[in-house]
């Protein structure tokens, strides 16, 4: 799926005047207006008539907002701070290749280990897609136990990514990961912080989050809006992607009990012991994952049929049998 030269040429056309015009009037709320409404019809457009069922529905949709988000940012709240239009310009391309110093990672696992544990995600992944589509689909939380696994081992294609810019670069840079390790959370605010999703976490936090928390101090209201702000993206994408508008709600819904979930966690004296909060974290997301899931679990035979993932059909890559029963 490619983008018209137009739309391409009306995002970069705006970036430039962000940054030259907008970024200079001096009123935050007007800076604030003229970067909201622009970002929101420029994505607009960017995601009409996008195909359903269509895995590069995903990626168009969510760099348009991941792009309008650090758009708004980086005009309305960088006016105080020195920022070339370099500097700007690689804040928002960092989207697309989201490379990070090995410096700004901590315990990073070397290389031999994060090679087997790609090897481990390649086959749990390809394992729980054959078995999913030689099924009926119903929502049930064994299907979505089985949707959660593929969706926690889907990154071994971007870990191969990172490996070989680790290598490239003789182990100064890699990517940033898409999942740490998400099944070891023992709170949600360590999932949706540190596990999961990491590049989408990282413009959240970085172009929300932190810049609510420095100007009002109210980290309660800024962990809300970033939540709301990814139930609208995830929302977005639903009906893109299935044209369901009554998947709207739930998606929503979603993010937005997590977020009050995760304030709750945020002012509790002391978190809960290891396993319990393992135990506990874990079947809250199993528990509340059909208000996002279930969408993709009634459509799943389709989307997955036509979105396999990397890999799957290469002939000389051993396949694990499969049950012969449907969960």
């Amino acid at each position: 799926m490619t983008l018209s030269s137009s739309v391409l040429l009306s995002w970069i056309a705006y970036i430039i005047i962000s940054y030259y015009i907008i970024r200079l009037i001096p009123y935050g709320f007007l800076r604030f207006l003229l970067t909201l409404f622009p970002c929101g019809l420029l994505t607009w457009i960017t995601c009409q008539d996008l195909p359903t069922f269509d895995a590069s529905s995903v990626i168009i949709l969510a760099i348009a907002w991941l792009i309008s988000i650090r758009l708004i940012q980086l005009t309305v709240c960088t006016t105080n701070s020195p920022l070339t239009f370099q500097s700007y310009l690689a804040k928002i391309l960092w989207t697309f290749l989201p490379i990070r110093s090995q410096q700004s990672f901590r315990n990073q696992w070397p290389i031999s280990a994060q090679l087997i544990l790609i090897v481990l995600k390649l086959f749990v992944n390809h394992w729980t897609y054959r078995w999913t589509i030689s099924c009926e689909t119903r929502v049930s939380f064994a299907r979505i136990l089985l949707f959660y696994s593929s969706m926690m081992t889907i990154s071994y294609f971007l870990d191969s990514e990172a490996v070989f810019i680790r290598l490239l670069t003789r182990n100064k840079y890699t990517l940033e990961s898409f999942t740490n390790l998400p099944i070891l959370s023992t709170s949600l605010r360590e999932f949706w912080g540190r596990r999961y999703n990491q590049i989408v976490n990282t413009v959240l936090k970085e172009s929300i989050f932190q810049p609510i928390c420095a100007q009002f101090s109210a980290p309660t209201v800024a962990g809300l809006l970033t939540f709301s702000v990814s139930g609208l993206l995830h929302a977005h994408l639903a009906l893109v992607l299935f044209n369901d508008y009554s998947a709207l709600f739930p998606a929503f819904m979603f993010f937005f009990v997590h977020g009050l979930v995760c304030c709750f966690e945020a002012n509790l004296n002391r978190p809960l012991p290891g396993y319990i909060g393992w135990l506990t974290t874990h079947v809250f997301l199993i528990i509340t994952a059909p208000l996002m899931l279930a969408p993709f679990i009634r459509q799943g035979s389709e989307f997955l049929v036509l979105n396999p993932p990397p890999l799957i059909n290469v002939e000389w890559i051993p396949k694990v049998p499969i049950p012969d029963f449907c969960l």
